[in-house]
C-alpha cells in the first residue's frame, strides 16, 4: 500500500468513519468552493419547472490498453464531465462498500486496487498491493467496513487452483486476508445480513462459500456430476457454466445463473445464505449472461442473451421446498443480445442494454410491457448500464465508441455522450488520424 503522511492518515480514518450526512455537507462545501451552484441534498426527486436537484454523480471505469486506466466523474444534474482520475494498469471494475464514499477500483494488469474519495478530490489516492499474479477482476461487498477483491490469477498463496479472494478493511486500506477459491473466479455476491460471500469460479464450474466473519472458507458447491436434467425436484445441484451471481435484497438467498451446456439447459440455482448446497432451481431462457436485483420492488432480473428476453422473478417469495421455488412474474421481449439491466429507484421502469441491436429497451416495471427503444450511437457495442439515485438518468458504457451515453428518463432520449480519455495523454490528433481512446467497462452511481 502507498504510504501516507501520519497526519493525513489520521484525518483519512476520521473522514471514512464520518456519517453520510457529514460527507454530503462536505460535498456541498467543495461544490460551492468551485463556484458551482449549490443544490439541496434533501430533495431526492426532480420536480417540474427546473427545481434544484440533489447532488449525484456517476463514475465510469475506463480500461486502457496502453497505460493506466481511469475513472471519469459525471455530474448527474448537468451531464458534464467533472474530471478524470488515473488508476492502475488494466482498470476493469469498481464498487463502493456499504455506507461509504470510498471508491475501490480493481487494476488487473498490475495486481493492485486503487482507493480514493471522489467527494474529496484533494485527498490523494491510495494504491493497495495484492499478491503477485492476483489479476483482480471484480470488487464487491455487502459488509460495512470491508471490500472484497476477486483475483482470477494464480499467486504465491494459492498456486494450485489459480484463484483467490482478498479482504481489505477500510480502516487499514491493506490486504488482511487472502483466501484460496476455485479456478478463474469472476464474480462474488455477499449477504448483507450474515456476510457469507459466494465466489463464482468459471474455470472449474464451482462456487466457493466464504464466511465473512473471520473470514474463512466454509465450503464449496461442486460442479455438476450428472448432466441433462433440468432443475430436478430431488437433490438439485449446481448447473454447468455459472456466469452471474447476486444476493437477494433481504440477504437470505444467493441466486446463481448457469448457462448450461449441450445437454443441460440454463437454470437459476437458489442457495440459502450460509449453506453450501443448492436448495432449488428454476429454468431460464437461452444463454443467460447477467442478473441484478431490485431492492425496492424485491425482484430479480435475468438477461437471456440467446432468446432476447428478460426473466423477472419475485424475490420476496422464495420457497425452495415448494412446487414453485421462486415465482416468475414475466418473460419480457427486448432487443437483440441483452447484456445488462438497471431498474430505476422510483420503481417505474427498468432499462435493458442490448449489444446486438445496439439500443436500450425501456420496460414498465408494472405491466412488464416494452415502452420504448432508445437507439445508441452507431457501433456503440454496450457492455454495461446503470441508473442514478434520482431515476432521472441512465448511463450506458459503449465499448465500441469509447463513450458513455446518457439517457434522460423523462422522455427516453439521449441527452449526450461523454468520450473516454485518450489512451496516451500526450497524443495529438491529426487529420484522419484520431488518438486512440480508452474503453468504458463499468459504471457506478451515488
Amino acid at each position: 500500500m502507498m504510504a501516507r503522511q501520519s497526519g493525513l492518515g489520521v484525518w483519512m480514518k476520521v473522514l471514512r468513519e464520518t456519517s453520510f450526512l457529514a460527507l454530503a455537507v462536505l460535498v456541498a462545501i467543495v461544490q460551492l468552493g468551485c463556484g458551482d451552484q449549490y443544490r439541496p441534498v434533501a430533495n431526492p426527486v426532480v420536480s417540474p419547472g427546473g427545481q434544484p436537484q440533489t447532488l449525484h454523480f456517476a463514475w465510469v471505469v475506463n480500461f486502457n490498453a496502453n497505460g493506466p486506466g481511469t475513472t471519469t466523474e459525471i455530474d448527474v444534474s448537468g451531464d458534464t464531465n467533472l474530471g478524470v482520475n488515473n488508476m492502475g494498469q488494466g482498470s476493469i471494475a469498481e464498487a463502493f462498500p456499504p455506507n461509504s464514499f470510498a471508491l475501490f477500483v480493481a487494476n488487473r494488469e498490475n495486481d493492485t486496487v486503487s482507493e480514493y474519495l471522489p467527494v474529496l478530490p484533494t485527498i490523494p489516492l491510495t494504491t493497495i498491493t495484492l499478491p503477485a499474479g492476483a489479476r483482480p477482476v471484480a470488487v464487491n461487498s455487502g459488509q460495512p467496513g470491508f471490500m472484497y477483491v476477486v483475483n482470477s490469477g494464480a499467486n504465491s498463496g494459492c498456486p494450485n487452483n489459480g484463484g483467490s479472494l482478498s479482504v481489505i478493511p477500510i480502516s487499514t486500506l491493506s490486504v488482511s486476508n487472502t483466501l484460496c477459491v476455485g479456478a478463474n473466479p469472476t464474480a462474488m455476491a455477499q449477504s448483507p445480513v450474515n456476510f457469507y460471500a459466494y465466489v463464482l469460479n468459471q474455470g472449474d464450474g464451482t462456487v466457493s462459500v466464504i464466511n465473512g466473519v473471520g473470514p474463512s472458507l466454509a465450503g464449496t458447491i461442486p460442479a455438476p456430476q450428472l448432466q441433462g436434467q433440468s432443475c430436478p425436484a430431488q437433490n438439485p445441484a449446481l448447473g454447468p457454466n455459472p456466469v452471474s451471481i447476486t444476493a437477494s435484497p433481504n440477504g437470505s438467498w444467493i441466486f446463481i445463473v448457469t448457462q448450461g451446456d449441450d445437454v443441460t439447459p440454463p437454470a437459476l440455482d437458489i442457495v440459502g445464505s450460509g449453506n453450501t448446497a443448492v436448495a432449488a432451481c428454476v429454468p431460464l431462457g437461452a444463454r443467460p449472461t447477467f442478473s441484478v436485483v431490485d431492492p425496492i420492488l424485491n425482484r430479480l432480473y435475468v438477461a437471456n442473451s440467446g432468446d432476447n428476453t428478460v426473466s423477472v422473478f419475485d424475490a420476496s417469495n422464495v420457497n425452495p421446498s415448494g412446487s414453485n421455488p421462486i415465482p416468475l412474474l414475466a418473460t419480457v421481449p427486448v432487443g437483440t443480445n441483452p447484456i445488462g439491466i438497471t431498474p430505476l429507484v422510483d420503481s417505474s421502469n427498468f432499462y435493458v442494454a442490448n449489444a446486438g441491436s445496439n439500443d436500450v429497451t425501456v420496460v414498465s416495471a408494472n405491466s412488464f410491457s416494452p415502452l420504448a427503444t432508445v437507439p445508441l450511437p452507431a457501433g456503440a457495442n454496450p457492455v454495461f448500464i446503470a441508473s442514478d439515485p434520482t431515476s432521472s438518468k441512465v448511463y450506458v458504457a459503449d465499448q465500441g465508441t469509447s463513450a458513455t451515453t446518457i439517457i434522460k428518463t423523462s422522455n427516453n432520449t439521449v441527452a449526450g455522450n461523454i468520450s473516454a480519455p485518450q489512451q496516451v495523454s500526450t497524443c495529438s490528433p491529426q487529420p484522419n488520424l484520431p488518438c486512440a481512446l480508452q474503453q468504458p467497462v463499468m459504471i457506478v452511481t451515488q
